[in-house]
């Protein structure tokens, strides 16, 4: 399945290449879903359909299919991408993962055409590639064989070769992935699209993102239901990854409404709204060791300036001073082991919060200095500002 969300932190994973300006990367994940699709079609459907092909024609013929199904994934969100920058939206990368593709834009789309025109670009692109595969089998086999295809698939199937096996493939599954995104589910595409003809409706954004995201709860709970049916009742374990499709749906669904009321209560939050202003120093000439005994200790305090007559000179982590072997603590200052401040990772004051939070969700909560005009006047972390929005969330819940 695919999706296009904002960019909340930079996912793991392998960098492939760039298109576009477009960063492409693959989360690690993909070797789970990818093995499944090969094992699938090299044990099962294409022995079915081909039981004389030699085995390593079938595995050959499934491991092409499974790269194609991927590049055809990309396709799919490339064509999001793409039309995304037509609406002036930066899209710096695309992530193949486990559940499919998604493309991290850096902005909500400001109206309801070009939210409607983003999110129907995806599935248009996956029937255009179901139908293009189409036409390759329809315009290389004779009038015969299709109709044999279509009047007895076993038989039909038994006499292609494997080019004509995975186009087939691979035409089916885009016309489904294409009919699956169309599903009004928020977040997949057809969530998006839904959202977009009630935002066009009611001129409420905040309401068409709420009724598309219970309508993608619901979907996702009614794919665990069929699940569960098949789990338990019907004894399949296809029912276990219809489960799972179904919880991350819904899971999708609520966070990306959660994360919606988070973009607007920060829309013009500034750091220095949200930081940390008590906090204390440690002067320049004490030892590691009596940092950590006297200061570290006894703070609940993770991050530390590091200051000389009045003037700041950096800051002093948690983990900056535990590496220090325990024997040396004594004999260095935290004036050896600091970050100076034109090294150390700090935000400015004037920031907007929620770019900050992005970039300190990168850092897994660790606390950040906040400098203006040169000093630092406060810390923050990626769960204050989330603390900010939990307090505040009646501002724009409704």
């Amino acid at each position: 399945m695919a999706e296009l969300k904002p960019v909340v932190a930079e996912r793991g994973g392998l960098r492939l290449f760039t298109i576009f300006d477009i960063e492409i990367r693959l989360d690690f994940s993909v070797v789970i879903i990818f093995g499944l699709i090969v094992y699938s079609l090299a044990a099962g459907l294409f022995p079915q359909w081909h039981p004389e092909w030699a085995t390593g024609v079938t595995w050959g013929t499934a491991f092409a299919a499974g790269i194609m199904f991927f590049a055809s994934l990309l396709a799919h969100e490339l064509s999001h991408s793409l039309t995304a920058r037509r609406f002036g939206i930066r899209v710096p990368r695309i992530t193949l993962f486990l559940f499919g593709g998604v493309a991290e834009i850096e902005s909500e789309a400001e109206t309801p055409t070009a939210e409607f025109t983003i999110a129907i670009a995806g599935p248009l692109m996956s029937a255009a590639l179901g139908l293009a595969f189409m036409l390759i089998v329809s315009g290389s086999l004779d009038e015969q064989t299709l109709a044999q295809i279509l009047e007895n698939p076993e038989e039909g199937m038994a006499g292609l070769n494997p080019v004509m096996t995975a186009c087939i493939w691979l035409g089916s599954v885009n016309m489904m992935l294409a009919i699956f995104n169309l599903i009004p589910g928020f977040p997949l595409d057809g969530g998006r699209v839904f959202r977009a003809l009630i935002w066009r409706a009611t001129g409420d954004h905040l309401l068409a993102t709420r009724m598309a995201s219970t309508a993608g709860k619901w979907f996702g709970w009614t794919i665990m239901g069929i699940g569960l049916w098949n789990l338990l009742v019907l004894k399949s374990l296809a029912g276990l990854w219809l489960v799972l499709i179904g919880w991350f749906l819904s899971h999708l669904a609520s966070a990306s409404y959660a994360q919606l009321l988070t973009q607007r209560s920060l829309s013009t939050l500034r750091v220095g709204d949200v930081m940390r202003t008590r906090f204390d120093h440690v002067p320049a000439d004490v030892s590691v060791e009596r940092f950590i005994e006297d200061y570290l200790l006894r703070s609940s305090q993770l991050l530390w300036p590091v200051i000389d007559e009045g003037r700041v000179l950096g800051t002093l982590s948690f983990s900056e001073a535990s590496s220090v072997p325990v024997a040396e603590r004594p004999r260095r200052l935290v004036t050896d082991v600091m970050s100076g401040l034109g090294s150390a990772r700090v935000l400015d004051a004037n920031a907007m919060a929620s770019s900050a939070l992005t970039s300190l969700l990168q850092t897994g909560d660790e606390p950040v200095a906040v400098v203006s005009g040169g000093k630092v006047v406060g810390l923050i972390r990626g769960s204050d500002i989330l603390r900010w929005v939990m307090v505040h969330q009646d501002r724009t819940a409704h």
